[in-house]
């Protein structure tokens, strides 16, 4: 797994371990989907009035939100990418020989302000964002109650196995 980092602001400078913890997570998502490629993944950190800019322009929200997802592979259904099914071409670097599953915008004030308010840390804050953020690019969404259950079920198997817990 390649991933890509962008942070202008040395959030993870200033939280190295996180770094750490969020590529064991993206691997675990990785695992739990059985995705058959070696992937890569874009992570962008950004503060508030940047992810607020690119909420609205992207999903017309003008307002800051904790992450965004942002996939390179359309599902055939909810949750199921048919990697057998899958066009390379589509969706290869053909530099790194990966499949390119998309980006990440994760929000460093967000994500502390909610840890701070639910009252658990801030690794597993970020971590609960980049799992959620991952099954996103991996498929998923939580536009109905029966597909949020789903989601919801996946990113607490992945937090679970890794001893990431509230």
């Amino acid at each position: 797994m390649n991933l890509y980092l962008e942070d202008e602001y040395n959030f993870f400078e200033k939280h190295e371990d996180l770094f750490e913890e969020i590529q064991k997570v993206i691997a675990k998502c990785l695992e739990v989907e059985k995705v058959p490629y070696e992937s890569e993944i874009s992570l962008t950190v950004v503060d508030k009035e940047e992810i607020r800019s690119i909420n609205h322009e992207y999903r017309d929200i003008d307002r800051a939100t904790d992450v965004l997802s942002f996939p390179q592979i359309d599902p055939e259904s909810n949750g199921i990418i048919d990697w057998e099914k899958l066009d390379e071409t589509e969706v290869m670097n053909y530099d790194t020989n990966h499949i390119m599953l998309g980006d990440i915008v994760l929000c460093y004030e967000v994500a502390d302000e909610q840890a701070k308010s639910y009252g658990h840390s801030l690794k597993r804050e970020v971590c609960f964002l980049v799992a959620h953020s991952m099954f996103h690019l991996l498929g998923y969404d939580h536009m109905n109650e029966e597909d949020e259950k789903l989601m919801i079920a996946k990113q607490n198997e992945v937090l679970s196995d890794l001893g990431i817990n509230r």
